[in-house]
Order: structure tokens, then sequence, then C-alpha cells
């Protein structure tokens, strides 16, 4: 009868940080488009009769959904921050075979 080994296992244990962290393309998406309807909204919200032949409308939609993108990315980094401050240390064990 042949006699079966079984591998050696062996027990690390590591400090590990716990944080959270956000998603900055989310961010980064969500402020874009609160810009964009932000836009949207006071661009037709402007009378009739003091519009230009221009069409600021597109201008608006740029600088707002621009300006709505990095103040959302802004946020981002600053609550990355803020959980960076904030993160835990814990033991963490580790089975290698």
């Amino acid at each position: 009868m042949a006699e079966s080994k079984k591998p050696k296992t062996t027990i690390k244990t590591e400090d590990v940080r716990i944080r959270r962290s956000p998603k900055y393309l989310q961010f980064l998406l969500t402020g874009g488009v609160v810009g964009f309807v932000l836009a949207l909204i006071v661009g037709f919200s402007i009378p009739e009769e003091q519009r230009t032949a221009e069409p600021i409308i597109t201008y608006l939609i740029a600088y707002f959904a621009g300006g709505g993108a990095a103040l959302a990315l802004t946020l981002g980094v600053v609550l990355d921050r803020i959980f960076l401050a904030r993160a835990k240390t814990a033991k963490a064990t580790k089975l290698e075979a």
C-alpha cells in the first residue's frame, strides 16, 4: 500500500489595512451628468427675447459638464483622503500549501 503524502501547510499572519475607497469614474460621470442637466435647465430658462443667435446652450453644456465633473472628482479625492485617515489595521491569516 502506498501512503499518500499531504502537502505541508504553512500559516502566515500579516497586518493589513482596511479602508473604503471611492470609485473615481463614477464620481466623474455623475458630476458630468449633473452639470449637463444643470446646463439644460439654465439654458432653457433664459427668456426668448434675451437669447442671442449664437448657440449658447452648447457652451453652457460644455462648461457646466466639465465643471461638474471636476468638482465631483475633487470631492472623490477629498473623500479618499478622509477614508485613508480612518483606515483600520487588522491581522490576516494566510494559508499556503
